[in-house]
């Protein structure tokens, strides 16, 4: 089993993890997982991937199960900012390709990517757009799966035309929920090592749609650039807007104010109980814990079997903490294995409402 995820600087916020990482850092997460031979799902949260998570469980969870989930947007990083989330930077998924183009690593040996989706046309003017520039991506192919159900698009001979291309990494562009879907069910029979979903990319490359200059991302309004050049995002960008005051009068500044007077520092304790599959929380859960609670997380995962945490004597818990709880029943999914939180007081349970979390409780 590969517990690398334990060694990942992941936060939770509102149900979804984000990985600390810039973008020099995302861009070696990819190239070493293509020199590896590695499994790598990247997820790209946006506003509308936070907000569509609060009321989809299985597109929540696809983010979850994302080796990699990188801050795609400046309300994301704002939320992280409010909540002490080590998260300054945006790493937006269209910003990692183009880091991959100019790479000077993956131009003497190009990275080879399949677009899979897009509309009509465009997947194939990518792919001629890629080749003839000659820079850190190649195109191995296209395909447009047409407008069938993720299972339709999952057929054998579709994936076996991917694996035929030999790419190193798969550019989904299907929407987001079916991108994501479509990748949670056959992430394991591809053969590529990267793979995400970046509806907009395959726009961008092909030249279909302009990106926002520099200088209008630099002002955090390429959300208006990008209204402007495809008017029919208004709509979602309206809903979103909308669902993020909400998100952050209710949830963010709610945990802003816990995090602002928690109570008092209270010595975290670890015990665990081998026999009975059950590991003890007790004091602060914060960061000053995390690299021991990291350790018997990722050793209780490799027992391969259920088990439970106890929560009775925890008194707070921080974003670190949250994050390793998000790692935890990811690794225990893989495995399908339960993990059970039970004996949570009143505080961590408002804790974990605040947070969208409280779907991990299972007792009391």
């Amino acid at each position: 089993m590969d517990n690398r995820d334990f060694e990942r600087d992941l936060y939770n916020l509102l149900g979804v993890g984000f990985d600390a990482i810039d973008m020099d850092g995302a861009v070696k997460a990819v190239t070493d997982a293509i020199s590896e031979k590695r499994k790598l799902f990247i997820s790209t949260p946006n506003l509308n991937f936070l907000i569509a998570a609060q009321a989809n469980e299985s597109f929540r969870d696809s983010v979850i199960n994302s080796d990699l989930s990188i801050a795609d947007g400046m309300p994301i990083v704002f939320m992280c900012k409010l909540l002490d989330i080590p998260i300054r930077e945006r790493v937006a998924g269209s910003s990692l390709i183009d880091a991959l183009r100019r790479n000077e690593d993956c131009i003497k040996k190009p990275i080879k990517v399949f677009f899979f989706g897009g509309q009509d046309g465009i997947a194939e003017k990518a792919h001629k757009v890629l080749n003839e520039e000659k820079r850190g991506l190649v195109s191995a192919g296209y395909l447009n799966p047409g407008f069938g159900t993720v299972q339709e698009m999952s057929r054998p001979e579709i994936i076996d035309e991917i694996n035929k291309a030999n790419p190193d990494f798969v550019i989904v562009s299907l929407g987001a929920a079916k991108g994501q879907e479509w990748i949670e069910k056959n992430r394991i029979k591809l053969d590529a090592n990267v793979i995400s979903h970046l509806g907009a990319v395959v726009n961008f490359i092909a030249g279909n749609v302009k990106r926002a200059p520099d200088w209008v991302q630099n002002f955090h309004l390429e959300w208006l650039w990008r209204i402007k050049e495809e008017p029919g995002l208004f709509g979602r960008y309206w809903h979103d807007g909308l669902s993020f005051l909400k998100l952050l009068a209710t949830n963010v500044l709610a945990y802003r104010r816990i995090i602002r007077n928690k109570p008092a520092y209270s010595t975290p304790r670890i015990s665990v109980d081998d026999d009975n599959h059950l590991i003890n929380l007790k004091g602060s859960l914060t960061q000053k814990i995390a690299p021991e609670l990291r350790v018997e997380f990722e050793r209780l995962v490799t027992q391969n079997c259920d088990f439970t945490v106890d929560m009775k004597g925890v008194t707070y818990i921080d974003q670190s903490t949250l994050g390793l709880l998000l790692i935890l029943w990811k690794k225990m999914t893989e495995i399908d294995r339960q993990v059970s939180i039970i004996g949570v007081s009143k505080q961590i349970a408002k804790i974990l409402e605040l947070n969208k979390l409280s779907f991990m409780v299972t007792g009391k």
